[in-house]
């Protein structure tokens, strides 16, 4: 049997090459019969040796080779290079577990093209022998019910045995989003802490990394759109939970100011969303929210921000003043920078041109 595993989602890749693994190890010798190859270098010869070998005081063998065909190619050559695979394929032991795992392929045009087109995958799925699965990201959003992902991680707690309350599970999902490691490790996390009783929504705050994210960045967006009070409200609510320092928090504005400022000089030149993006290193929302910051406020603006986190940060360094007091000052200088320093929406070119 021949199974080929990709797709985008990494993740449940490795769960299910993971789970065949587990159903194929009944008598604890699987690890003595498993090769690994390289798919960039094996040749087809030296692949059907490695398939075509008995287990060794077992009852499976695992030949797992990485890569085969993103190293073929797409064209109708790969075909006829693996010619002999195919022809073997329905031949040989059945003892013998062949598993093709492909890594994403590259980005064109910004979408990640699938191999389900090219012409060796075709051929391996026409097979009998061969089961051709694709992993893409599941999505987080719902139309009108359930994510993918939170079905997902509503079935994998269940199947842990972990009770998660509906709104915490929600929750979860909202901070992390459809990183799959992520929210594995978070489940297991807040099963232990939850320990005994179903895992709330108040656990999934206190405990997930992205929710104090989230506050911080909250903290840094409003001092930089100008809205001074809720920085100073947001600042006074995670020093009093202790999940943040006032050094941490001068770190992210600063490097947000930095980001602003390469992204207005883009914007002023009548730049794309995507150049302010590669300008700056941000993605996604990210993105998004630091273009729209960026039409916002003058470059010279964001440049004084900057310049206030230095002499703030000299000025704690040099121990003319408390750390936090002048966070403070520095949080409520940015704000009314920016609420001086609006002006009028620019007009983005399109990515195009």
């Amino acid at each position: 049997m021949l199974y080929l595993l990709y797709g985008d989602d990494d993740f449940r890749v490795e769960e299910a090459l993971r789970e065949l693994r587990e159903r194929l190890d009944a008598d604890g010798m699987l690890a003595t019969n498993s090769s690994v190859l390289d798919g960039r270098r094996v040749t087809p010869t030296e692949l059907l040796q490695h398939a075509s070998a008995l287990p060794f005081l077992g009852t499976a063998r695992l030949v797992l080779v990485e890569g085969l065909v993103a190293a073929a190619g797409r064209g109708r050559a790969a075909v006829d290079r693996w010619r002999p695979l195919l022809e073997a394929l329905p031949t040989l032991p059945p003892s013998t577990t062949l598993v093709l795992r492909e890594p994403p392929t590259p980005r064109r045009g910004g979408r990640r093209e699938s191999i389900a087109s090219w012409p060796l995958v075709r051929e391996l799925a026409a097979l009998d022998s061969v089961a051709v699965e694709e992993f893409r990201p599941l999505s987080v959003y719902g139309r009108g019910g359930e994510s993918e992902v939170g079905r997902w991680l509503r079935t994998r707690a269940e199947a842990s045995g972990v009770a998660i309350e509906p709104r915490a599970l929600s929750a979860l999902v909202d901070l992390v989003g459809a990183d799959l490691r992520t929210l594995d490790g978070e489940l297991a996390k807040l099963a232990h802490y939850a320990r005994d009783r179903a895992v709330s929504e108040d656990d999934v705050r206190a405990l997930t990394p992205e929710a104090r994210e989230q506050s911080l960045f909250s903290l840094v967006d409003a001092a930089i759109e100008g809205r001074g009070s809720v920085a100073i409200t947001l600042l006074d609510r995670m020093l009093a939970e202790g999940s943040e320092t006032p050094g941490r928090v001068q770190y992210q504005l600063g490097r947000h100011l930095g980001q602003l400022v390469r992204a207005t000089e883009r914007a002023e030149a009548g730049g794309s969303e995507q150049e302010i993006g590669e300008a700056t290193g941000a993605r996604g929302y990210a993105r998004t929210k630091l273009v729209r910051q960026s039409r916002g406020i003058r470059r010279e603006v964001a440049e004084r921000g900057l310049r206030a986190v230095e002499r703030a940060d000299h000025a704690v360094k040099s121990g003319r003043m408390p750390e936090t007091l002048s966070l403070e000052l520095l949080l409520l200088e940015v704000a009314a920078g920016a609420r001086e320093g609006r002006r009028g929406r620019l007009p983005l070119r399109s990515s195009g041109g």
